[in-house]
C-alpha cells in the first residue's frame, strides 16, 4: 500500500517538474522563436516586393499583363500610392526589428541609389523598409517607389514608369498591365512617361 502511495507521489512530483522545466524553456525560448517568426516574414515580403518590381519593369518594357500572389503574412495589406508613385505593403510583427523613434530612418533594400532623380542606366526603382509602434506590436513597411531617370545628353531626355491604381478589391492577388505611353516635360526634360495599371484583387 505504501509503496504504492510512493510511486504516485513521485509520479505527481516528476509531472510537476517536467510541467515547471516546460513552462521555463517556453518562456526564455518564444521571443526567439517570435524573432526568428519575424524575420522570416521580412525575408518573404522583401522577396514579393523584389518579384513585383521585376514584373513591373518586364510589363513596362515588353507590354501585356503579369500577376502574382500576395503573400500572406499576419496583418499584410497591400495599396497603391499614385501620388506618391509608389506600391506600399505593410504587415505586423511581434519583435521590433528596427531602430523606432523620431531618430528612425527607412532602410534600402537592395537599392544602390535614392535620388529623386537618377542617372538613364540605374534602376527606376527605390525599396526602402521602415518600422513602427503599432499597439502592442509593430507594423513593418515595404516602399516601392519609381522616380525619374535622365539622359546625361543635351538636351535631356526622361524616362519615367507611372503607377496608376485600378482598383481594390481584396489582398490575395496583384496584376500590374501595361497602359500605353505618353510624353511630358517635367523639369526641363523630355519625358517618356510608361503608365503601368495597378489592380489589387
Amino acid at each position: 500500500m505504501r509503496k504504492a502511495q510512493v510511486q504516485a507521489i513521485s509520479l505527481v512530483l516528476i509531472s510537476g517538474i517536467v510541467i515547471s522545466l516546460a513552462g521555463a524553456a517556453y518562456f526564455w525560448g518564444r521571443p526567439l522563436i517570435e524573432k526568428r517568426t519575424a524575420i522570416t516574414d521580412i525575408a518573404s515580403a522583401e522577396s514579393f516586393i523584389l518579384q513585383l518590381n521585376d514584373e513591373i519593369v518586364d510589363v513596362a518594357r515588353n507590354k501585356g499583363e503579369k500577376s502574382l500572389n500576395i503573400p500572406a503574412i499576419p496583418g499584410s495589406s497591400l495599396l497603391v500610392n499614385a501620388s506618391g508613385n509608389e506600391i506600399i505593403y505593410s504587415f505586423i510583427t511581434s519583435q521590433p526589428m528596427l531602430k523606432l523613434g523620431d531618430k528612425r530612418m527607412p532602410v534600402p533594400i537592395e537599392t544602390e541609389h535614392i535620388e529623386v532623380v537618377g542617372t538613364y542606366g540605374e534602376s527606376p526603382r527605390i525599396i526602402t523598409l521602415e518600422s513602427i509602434v503599432y499597439e502592442s506590436q509593430y507594423m513593418m513597411t515595404l516602399r516601392l517607389k519609381y522616380r525619374q531617370l535622365n539622359t546625361e545628353t543635351i538636351p535631356v531626355k526622361g524616362y519615367k514608369i507611372v503607377l496608376r491604381s485600378a482598383g481594390k478589391t481584396g489582398n490575395n492577388k496583384v496584376s500590374v498591365s501595361y497602359a500605353g505611353t505618353e510624353t511630358a516635360t517635367i523639369d526641363d526634360a523630355e519625358t517618356t512617361i510608361t503608365n503601368i495599371d495597378v489592380k489589387i484583387a
